[in-house]
């Protein structure tokens, strides 16, 4: 490391309008952080324009800290109200939202803020020390391995959430179809558009994450008209401060985790296209498999909020290794950068790494700095966010739905990803329930490009022959691993099982013919062969499985062979496996594949089997919820007649008045609220055109 390039990169940060700048985006990035689906990437993008009227270190300082700022208050949004702020913090909802639902927000914060920080200093230290040999590094990850890293997080993150192996594999299915919506970049054919060109960009990753997470989210609390959290403001007022600082203490206890969580996170955004959004993923899998309690992932443990948020600066500062070196961006946020960086005069690549050294030092420094200050100033205000989780579901969810469709408008400009955007925050609430994936759906949706570009390099370039090498020969045994570890496990857990059965009747303790009374017999439903569906529901979804499968298959055959070969194969395994799924309901035998084993299941294996982490629910629920789509499809539908600002409002106090059955007052506050804020924020602040309606 050259000690007088480090020295004139930390010199740079020593002048003040660096450090202003750094502080306003830092501030922007944590403004912008707390509003559902607007996106680090838009506010970079509205950043932009003012780089040209600024020296080189000032701009650097600027783009970088808002680029970094954004990831604690979107991880906060994320632990509050299940809405990711940033698609990059959707794996924090997976633990983090539990342990809000258990009055634990505020320590959530303080990990979160911690382990962001932690994180930023492992990433900053890798990225230092990376810049130099990068180009070397990236030239070793050919295309053929790309693909198989690609299925093999696909398949693994299907089974963070799901105990059904088919449940979990259909949810990365499902996001890798979608994935395929729009134009093939290797033929600029448009797929699976039907005509429409405002799809031939495809399905935005902001229409999918906030669908799965935030709307799916808002219509499942509306149905059961509870708060996140279970207790009342008095007991959160006490306990609260005490909280966020146990947060952070649980962090600085763990060091080990937060290291490795930041070197797996490190190591998955250096790979362009893969990491991003998949790194945090990845580092929580990795989590989830190294600790001593597995089955607790998911229900709200610290571990589970450490792992994604120790991984957040970690490969934003990876991002930025083949970005500089060579000039390839890993994810949106870098894409912009890029731009950012041309705008100030840096070409990255090779010529960055020679000419201005100081200034990636300097990079280093704004994401080190920016890390520590985003999180002081979220733990400054922790102890009020948490106060949210309070709030009845009823009263929060319109709000959370109305930012969630400005902000997909105003990242797309779009109406047909706004109709997206419901639809796909119905799928969320129905994968809620009948326990899909949620993670590996948005995976697969981000990876499933990664797959499809890969697999087809590596058909042009070596074929087969990629068999040949050590390391995609590695990346396959682990894919089929990952795929049959489960009957895998059983098989051999049932083997061994024998074995110490049948040992232990030739010594006499116990015989074939006289079991112990403590070992039950075999339950009666493993001598049947066929059963009775035990939710109509679910055997309706799983024919839409099965059709929906089969018709993207035909639309598959009409497209050339270099455009339909992935999408075919994606959609045949999503027609078997939903077919599988489909048949379980009729079928014994098939269950403990398609639904998972439950928690009742004594350890003789005798229990029964049940749908896994399905959220049952009454005609109450499945009511309201019906309403809730109702009324934001309405809402839709009134933003193309009269536009967003007069639908907006008028929705809100129908909600209030009619939905929530308020008072007169609540639904005037609720409106004129809601319109203060997209008008001052979207309108003034960001210049956002807002659709007029048609009217």
């Amino acid at each position: 490391m050259p000690v007088g390039a480090l020295t004139s990169g930390l010199s740079l940060l020593a002048s003040p309008s660096v450090i202003g700048l750094m502080f306003v985006g830092a501030l922007l990035g944590a403004f912008v952080g707390l509003i559902p689906g607007l996106g680090g990437a838009v506010l970079l993008t509205l950043l932009l324009p003012f780089l040209f009227h600024l020296p080189v270190a000032e701009g650097v300082a600027l783009i970088v800290s808002a680029h970094a700022g954004i990831y604690f208050s979107g991880s906060a949004t994320a632990i509050l109200i299940n809405s990711p702020g940033a698609p990059e913090c959707a794996a924090t909802t997976l633990d983090g939202y539990p342990m809000s639902q258990k009055n634990r927000a505020a320590e959530a914060l303080g990990i979160s803020a911690m382990a962001t920080a932690l994180g930023g200093v492992c990433g900053v230290v890798g990225l230092v020390a990376l810049v130099p040999a990068m180009g070397a590094i990236i030239t070793v990850l050919k295309p053929a391995s790309y693909m198989l890293l690609a299925a093999f997080a696909i398949i693994l993150i299907g089974k963070l959430q799901s105990a059904s192996v088919t449940k979990g594999i259909l949810s990365g299915l499902w996001g890798m179809m979608i994935s395929f919506v729009g134009y093939d970049p290797s033929t600029g054919l448009q797929r699976f558009g039907y005509g429409q060109l405002s799809l031939y960009n495809g399905v935005s990753i902001v229409a999918v994450a906030l669908g799965l997470f935030a709307f799916g989210r808002m219509f499942y609390l509306y149905g059961t008209n509870r708060a996140i959290a279970e207790v009342g403001p008095t007991v959160i007022g006490e306990r609260i401060g005490g909280q966020v600082f146990r947060g952070v203490a649980e962090v600085i206890r763990r060091p080990v985790q937060v290291l490795r969580a930041s070197v797996v996170g490190f190591v998955a955004g250096l790979i362009p296209g893969v990491g991003g959004v998949a790194a945090n993923f990845v580092s929580y899998a990795q989590a989830r498999a190294t600790s001593k309690r597995k089955s607790e992932f998911g229900t709200g443990v610290p571990e589970g909020v450490i792992a994604p948020e120790s991984s957040n600066l970690a490969k934003e500062a990876a991002s930025y290794v083949p970005l500089i070196a060579l000039g390839i961006p890993g994810t949106v946020g870098s894409a912009v950068i890029l731009s950012a960086f041309t705008i100030l005069g840096l070409a990255p690549g090779p010529s960055m790494v020679s000419q201005h050294e100081p200034v990636i030092y300097l990079v280093a420094a704004v994401l080190l700095f920016t890390g520590f200050l985003a999180s002081g100033l979220g733990l400054s205000v922790a102890r009020h966010l948490a106060l949210i989780t309070t709030v009845r579901g009823a009263l929060m969810a319109p709000f959370v739905i109305v930012l969630g469709i400005v902000g997909t408008w105003a990242a797309t400009t779009n109406f047909i990803q706004l109709d997206i955007l419901i639809g796909i925050g119905v799928v969320g609430l129905v994968m809620l329930r009948l326990g899909y994936s949620l993670p590996a759906a948005i995976i697969g949706f981000l990876l499933g490009s990664v797959f499809e570009h890969n697999l087809t390099l590596t058909e042009e370039v070596s074929g087969w022959s990629f068999l040949k090498q050590p390391l995609p020969d590695f990346l396959l045994i682990l894919v089929i691993l990952s795929i049959f570890s489960t009957p895998l496990y059983r098989a051999i857990r049932r083997f061994f099982t024998k074995e110490n059965f049948v040992s232990l009747g030739e010594a006499g303790s116990v015989t074939m013919g006289s079991l112990p009374e403590s070992v039950p017999p075999p339950a009666k439903s493993e001598s049947r062969v066929f059963k009775k569906p035990g939710s109509y529901f679910e055997v309706t979804v799983d024919a839409v499985w099965v059709i929906g499968a089969a018709i993207y298959w035909v639309t598959c055959v009409g497209y050339p062979s270099v455009s339909r070969t992935v999408p075919l194969l994606v959609s045949s395994a999503a027609f078997l496996l939903g077919l599988v799924q489909l048949l379980s309901n009729f079928f014994v035998r098939l269950q403990k594949l398609t639904h998972g084993i439950g928690k009742g299941e004594d350890r003789h294996g005798s229990g029964r089997v049940v749908v896994a982490n399905v959220v049952s629910g009454n005609r109450t629920e499945y009511r309201r919820e019906f309403w809730i789509i109702l009324w934001t499809v309405a809402m839709l539908v009134g933003i193309w007649l009269v536009g967003l600002l007069i639908a907006i409002p008028v929705g809100i106090l129908v909600y209030f008045f009619v939905l929530d059955r308020g008072s007169w007052r609540r639904a005037l506050i609720s409106g004129v609220l809601m319109y203060l804020v997209i008008y001052i924020v979207f309108v003034r602040l960001l210049a956002t055109q807002l659709p007029h309606g048609i009217l």
